[in-house]
This record gives C-alpha cells, structure tokens and sequence, in this order.
C-alpha cells in the first residue's frame, strides 16, 4: 500500500482520547511524531469531541502530561458548539446541558443562556453532563416537547479511560433524551462534517490534503470518509475486523487508509524508520 500521503499531507488532525493520550498517560510515539511532522512542514491540530474542556483546559491538561500545544491548535467541540448554532440559527436562547465550559463557549458566541430548570429556550444542547439527573431529564424533555430544537455536542456513548475502562459520553445521556422525545438530536461533532470543515477552513486545507488520526470508527474514520480526508485507524490492539466498516445492509460507508496498532507505529511510517 502507498503510505506517501503521509508524508504528502499539509494538515493532521489527531483525535485526543485513545490516540494522543490514555487516561492521564501520554501516547508513546505521540511526542517524536509531532516534532516529524513541523520538520516535514505538516500542521497538525487536536479535533476532539470533547464537550466538558476548552481549548485553553484541554491544553493546560497536555501540558500536564508533558505535551506543550499552543491553545489554537486545539479545536474541542466545546468552543465549536456556538458557532456552529449561531451559524445555522443566529443568536438564540440556549440551554446548556453539560459543563461550565460548554456553557461559556455558548455564551461568548452571542447567544442568551439559561439554565436547565429555567424558563424557555430555543435550543437544547446535550454534553457530558457529569451531574445529569432525573429532574433534568424530565425538564429538558418537556423543554424538546413544547418545540425546543434538540442539539447534541456528539454522539460518542462513552470514550477510553486508563487501562480501557469506558466512560460515559454524551451519547449515553442523549439516548435517553431521544426515548422520552421521540426526536433524533442534531450533532455538531464528528461523524458530522462541521468539526471537519471548520478545521480544515482554519487551515485553508483540501480534503485531500488532510490526514484524520483517530480511535473511533464510528466518529474518527466515519466522519473523515464523509468529510473526504484521509485517515488513519489507531486500534490500540482491537482487532481490525472489516465488518466494523458495515453502517447498513450490504453497504461499506467508511474505510481507513491505514490501520496501525498505536501511535509509535504512525511515527515509523512518517519517520521512515
């Protein structure tokens, strides 16, 4: 196989959990990687999903691990949400399920925000509300159900801790939502194309022209198929089963261009080594 767009590409986009760290923990390889690619002339960003960290937390957290990133190389989902419902709805009444982060991204995009037990709103946005409860839920379905638009940060059910313990994510939260409602959210973060092209529009980058390094099929290689970048598939030792790759009956909707056990395998490849 032709690994050239590797060493071709002008922008990576890397995935945080699962690829540049585990847990509290550093990938290894993630570090050596980065430094080959500045020396290629490659950039490289973080586009997460996350929804409970800003750019300039997220950063302070790698820095913590070793990891010294300048705050706008990191696009999480938390910063992009506003935009994005500010984008396609203008400024509206928003109320922020999820965290203080969220809810100030929200807020610095223009729009009113109000709290879940509040009066109405526009648009519901669901994230990884550590504190979610029954009483939120019943209110927020009620909210949906007198014409609240419902808008999801992501669809992920849970993402990797240390030693592959699963956390809750957002999509856990937001199922129980659709049930009460009967109505499918809109998401903002990958598979959907926004993260991408808000990316890659930060970058002036083509499709092509991009590599997606990510964990997740269902969010990560999904999303840059749709969106038409390339990708690489990080399994951290899962194995590397082509029916993952199957959406609906007989159909591939997604493939990665490279499958790689970890990260040190990625910086062999883009090293030369």
């Amino acid at each position: 196989m032709d690994h050239g767009f590797l060493t071709r590409a002008k922008v990576y986009f890397f995935d945080l959990d699962g690829c540049v760290y585990h847990g509290d923990q550093l990938s290894p390889g993630i570090i050596p990687l980065l430094g080959r690619l500045r020396q290629l002339g490659i950039d490289y960003a973080f586009l997460t999903n996350n929804s409970r960290l800003s750019a300039a937390e997220i950063g302070g957290r790698l820095a913590g691990m070793g990891l010294e990133v300048a705050p706008e190389c990191i696009l999480p989902v938390t910063d992009i949400a506003g935009r994005f419902i500010r984008d396609k709805y203008g400024a509206v009444t928003v109320k922020t399920i999820g965290s203080e982060s969220l809810e100030r991204g929200i807020s610095a995009a223009g729009h009113r925000t109000v709290s879940w037990d509040e009066g109405k709103a526009d648009i519901v946005v669901v994230g990884r509300d550590t504190a979610f409860h029954y009483d939120k839920l019943q209110q927020i379905s009620s909210d949906i159900l007198s014409g609240a638009r419902l808008v999801a940060t992501n669809p992920d059910i849970y993402h990797p801790g240390a030693d592959g313990i699963k956390i809750p994510e957002t999509g856990a939260l937001l199922a129980s939502i659709e049930a009460m409602t009967g109505t499918t959210a809109e998401c903002i973060g990958k598979p959907e194309p926004y993260m991408f092209l808000y990316g890659m529009k930060l970058y002036d980058a083509a499709p092509d022209s991009c590599v997606m390094v990510g964990d997740n099929p269902d969010t990560d290689i999904l999303g840059s198929a749709r969106a038409g970048l390339k990708s690489v598939w990080i399994t951290n030792g899962a194995p590397a089963d082509s029916s993952v790759w199957k959406r609906e009956p007989g159909q591939i909707l997604s493939c990665p261009d490279v499958v790689l056990n970890n990260m040190e395998e990625l910086y062999r490849l883009v090293g030369g080594f």
